[in-house]
């Protein structure tokens, strides 16, 4: 049975997946004060939030690719430790910084400590005594904080950025630095088996080379879209390049990956993608309670009953809702696709089986990428460009499109890949 201290790892992974994540995929908090009169710099770091997220992932990757072979538990726990001293040191000083000459400097060192404890601590909880336990707290951290980054507006209508603009509460950082810290001591004597040896051709750099590809084409297709949006409607093939880049990115980069483990990635874009075609809100409030018990319950569902293509079915359910619900503004229709988006991406992640742990880091972590559909402004946006909007339906039939190309290449990949032993990485 686990023992308190396997509780307090679980802890402890949940709360640094969620604040490493909010690092990777929430704008940069800053002192209100760095506003004033500094309107290119703060365009600046609206403009590299998504560059940093990009990047944040990719070093996620390298750090879990490292650190997979040390069987030295306590130096895993302790990078995290480091990545997570970083991330508290930056945002404190952030919080003092009256001028907003070095905002975009402090965005990156945010999602790299962010991608740091990311790539660390997923591999710490992934190679728990209780896997399925530390799985499970470092997915729903990770699930929880997708949900609220993807459904809550993060820039407001008046201006680039506000005082209250969402990213990690200061108490939170200090708690997960205190856990992380009574983890590494926890784990400072122990040793694991060696990690298992690997055949030559499949070499432990092709994650870092599939989140390379994955985090660049989202990248350049989403910022390509954004400036055939800027100031004039995008025709509808223009979205479906985009479209055809991500599916094919996204198809390429579960192929680098060894055995079956890229089908992680394929339904985290398709997720990710038909998160973003619900509309925003202000706030989630106490509706975030429900999101973490909605995320419970699709995570030990899709542990026992576990199903990628179930996934995608409540993924194409998602995208057809919002399509249907684009003309409504009731907000018990935007309570309902939060909810349906918890259950999914709880439901999504509990399905996945990796046999190469950095796969599973990768595929939750992809989450967190720049989907096209940040680029397409609507009316339930709140960053419309220069003022012209597309059809309140091409969100969610652009977040289809991919969820359908995203299925295609699942079945083309279980065509080309024999079917093996996998580890679970959420249960």
């Amino acid at each position: 049975m686990p023992k308190i201290g396997d509780g307090v790892d679980a802890v402890t992974a949940f709360a640094g997946a969620a604040v490493a994540g909010m690092a990777l995929f929430l704008p940069f908090a800053f002192s209100a004060a760095s506003l004033e009169g500094s309107p290119y710099r703060v365009t600046s770091l609206v403009n590299s939030v998504p560059r940093a997220a990009a990047l944040g992932l990719i070093v996620a990757v390298v750090i879990a690719v490292l650190v997979r072979p040390v069987n030295r538990p306590g130096l895993v726990w302790l990078t995290a430790t480091c990545g997570a001293l970083v991330l508290a040191i930056n945002y404190f000083v952030a919080a003092t910084m009256t001028s907003a000459d070095v905002l975009t400097t402090q965005n990156y060192i945010d999602s790299l400590s962010g991608g740091v404890i990311y790539g660390a601590l997923g591999i710490c909880a992934l190679r728990m005594r209780w896997p399925a336990l530390g799985a499970l707290g470092f997915a729903l951290g990770t699930v929880v904080v997708f949900v609220y980054g993807e459904v809550v507006a993060v820039f407001s209508t008046d201006s680039a950025m506000t005082e209250t603009t969402m990213h990690t509460p200061p108490a939170l950082v200090i708690v997960v630095v205190v856990l992380l810290v009574v983890s590494t001591l926890r784990h400072r004597h122990g040793v694991m088996l060696p990690a298992q040896t690997r055949l030559a051709a499949d070499l432990p750099i092709t994650p870092i080379v599939a989140a390379t590809v994955l985090a660049l084409s989202a990248l350049l297709a989403t910022e390509w879209l954004s400036h055939e949006f800027d100031g004039r409607r995008a025709s509808a093939w223009q979205v479906g390049i985009a479209v055809v880049v991500s599916v094919v990115a996204a198809f390429v980069a579960a192929l680098l990956l060894p055995g079956r483990d890229g089908a992680g990635v394929l339904l985290a874009v398709s997720l990710a993608a038909a998160a973003d075609s619900l509309g925003d809100a202000p706030d989630l409030g106490w509706s975030v309670v429900l999101v973490v018990a909605l995320s419970t319950a699709g995570m030990l569902t899709g542990a026992r009953w576990s199903t990628p293509w179930l996934a995608l079915l409540g993924i194409a359910a998602i995208s057809l809702y919002a399509i249907g619900a684009s003309q409504l503004s009731w907000s018990f229709v935007w309570t309902i696709g939060v909810g349906l988006l918890a259950c999914v991406a709880g439901y999504t992640f509990a399905s996945i089986r990796v046999s190469y742990l950095p796969s599973a880091v990768l595929g939750l972590g992809a989450l967190y990428l720049p989907s096209i559909l940040w680029a397409i402004p609507t009316r339930l946006r709140n960053w419309p460009v220069g003022g012209i909007t597309a059809a309140e339906s091409t969100p969610g039939r652009a977040a289809l499109a991919i969820t359908i190309g995203a299925a295609a290449g699942l079945a083309l990949l279980y065509r080309i890949r024999p079917d093996e032993s996998a580890t679970v990485v959420s249960s």
